[in-house]
């Protein structure tokens, strides 16, 4: 469904087969990518995320120069099981296919399949990145401590984010995450990709509130 500046898609499909949903808003110039509830115990990334949505659907014509895709749950079963693997078992965020990605894994939580990209939602992923090419990915985490952590090109853009919220920045979470998000896109294609990471059971509208303007800096930000 195409109508005033958005459009509302299925990007795949989850173990489950329920459908991954993506809402753009935007017609053309740099495209960003927003993804929440990589992990479906991080709630807080699903409603910022959805948040988001709905204040940009509410406010097309301010981003008409861009092309703006959220998706919202990208692990949808994990999400309704409250659990951070998807239903096979899998961390997404250690499933895609890095040249460190590794069969082994330090704790079950962190599984990361049989084979780098076996599961369809991180498929489902590396489709839209690859149908529609982004300059940015902002992907909704939540973490003790909350970062703004970056890979690739991102620096920059992290601290200007982190102007808003003095939230830390840092290129590095602390611990080691073979087959991420921010080492596909961010490290091995050169896209500025900011893993934004809540603090863990902050309150929706707080979230949302210091965040705001965090993210309308990523959207306007000139790499």
């Amino acid at each position: 469904m195409a109508e005033r500046g958005f459009q509302i898609w299925e990007i795949g499909y989850s173990v489950k087969q329920f459908p991954i949903l993506a809402w753009r808003i935007g017609h053309g110039g740099e495209t960003i990518h927003f993804y929440g509830g990589f992990h479906g115990d991080e709630p807080e990334s699903v409603d910022l995320a959805l948040r988001l949505k709905n204040y940009l659907m509410k406010h097309p014509q301010n981003f008409l120069d861009k092309r703006l895709i959220v998706v919202p749950v990208v692990n949808i079963d994990g999400y309704e099981a409250k659990t951070r693997v998807n239903a096979n078992g899998v961390d997404l965020n250690r499933n895609f296919p890095t040249q460190n990605w590794t069969s082994r894994a330090s704790e079950e939580k962190y599984n990361p399949g049989k084979t780098p990209a076996s599961e369809p939602e991180v498929g489902a992923v590396i489709k839209l990145i690859t149908e529609f090419p982004p300059r940015k990915i902002i992907s909704f985490h939540s973490l003790i401590p909350h970062q703004i952590n970056y890979d690739g090109p991102a620096e920059k853009l992290a601290r200007a984010m982190a102007k808003h919220n003095s939230y830390p920045v840092t290129d590095h979470v602390g611990y080691a995450t073979p087959g991420s998000l921010g080492t596909y896109a961010g490290t091995e294609q050169g896209i500025a990709v900011i893993t934004y990471e809540l603090p863990e059971k902050i309150l929706p509208q707080k979230a949302w509130e210091c965040s705001l303007d965090a993210i309308l800096e990523a959207i306007h930000f000139i790499l």
